[in-house]
């Protein structure tokens, strides 16, 4: 589908410095001459299908050029259904009323690994969806766990959503700048889930160190576009982005669903059309 894209002027560069007893500045400078990205999808029963799916899309798109690996991951391997377990009400967690989803689709996304059998990761992803609600009401601590076993050794964080609610439980916003879904907003924010956080509402994407967090669902796309252009500039992303016919949202401090949903503290006197046009390529 897309031309063929040469990274061997990158390589020479850095061979030539290696030569000369040089090393490479950061991790960003070894993607562009070459190395391969290890990306890990974090899923459980009840993950929103767009909040991986359309930033994979993406990623799909880009490894036709740059070199990447993928593992899915969860609690077992094999199937994890997109529809979330039934809600149940309890006195611990009155927040939740009794709801099932049996009525609604289930597609499925094979998980290749558990949280104990995954690779060394450079990139973790964490979705949001209404499973959480089924992993809080359990005590389901595995994908916190899972990130912290992994905070040191990931280059990168990310999470969509209220995959955001994932990373405050685990402790990994403490002290950091987040955004998450805007009609979730409430919830996630409460500081029963993690406290010291520094939850920005007119944000579409949020970069703190190698944490980066978006807003809701199709904003990941958005992030994710962003986190490739960080990652490895814009001469090939920008055509693929183009390919896909997508526009992407690239102001990350602006979020207009903040004020559709009324989020407290939103930017509210910016127009809530969204003035994008396509990428240049």
């Amino acid at each position: 589908m897309f031309q063929t894209f040469s990274l061997h002027k990158s390589l020479a560069v850095v061979w030539a410095l290696q030569n000369l007893g040089f090393s490479y500045a950061s991790f960003e400078d070894e993607l562009r001459a070459g190395r391969s990205l290890s990306i890990g999808y974090v899923l459980y029963p009840g993950f929103e299908p767009l909040d991986v799916y359309g930033p994979l899309e993406i990623l799909y798109a880009m490894s036709e050029v740059y070199n990447m690996t993928l593992s899915t991951i969860a609690s077992q391997e094999g199937p994890v259904s997109a529809r979330a377990p039934p809600r149940i009400a309890t006195p611990e967690f009155p927040e939740f009323s009794p709801y099932s989803f049996d009525h609604m689709i289930g597609p499925s996304t094979v998980a290749t690994h558990t949280f104990k059998t995954a690779p060394p990761l450079d990139v973790i992803i964490v979705p949001g969806g209404r499973g959480d609600a089924a992993i809080i009401q359990t005590k389901d601590s595995s994908i916190s766990d899972f990130l912290n076993q992994r905070l040191d050794s990931a280059q990168y964080i990310l999470s969509v959503c209220t995959g955001s609610g994932f990373l405050g439980r685990a402790g990994l916003l403490k002290g950091k700048r987040a955004t998450t879904n805007k009609y979730a907003w409430p919830f996630i924010t409460d500081e029963k889930w993690g406290k010291d956080i520094k939850w920005v509402p007119s944000a579409r994407w949020v970069e703190d160190g190698k944490i980066w967090t978006s807003s809701g669902v199709a904003a990941g796309l958005d992030m994710m576009y962003a986190f490739m252009k960080h990652l490895y500039g814009t001469e090939m992303l920008n055509m693929v982005l183009n390919t896909l016919e997508y526009v992407p949202h690239q102001d990350a401090h602006w979020d207009p669903f903040s004020v559709v949903w009324k989020v407290p503290g939103a930017e509210t006197n910016r127009s809530l059309a969204d003035c994008a046009a396509p990428v240049e390529s």
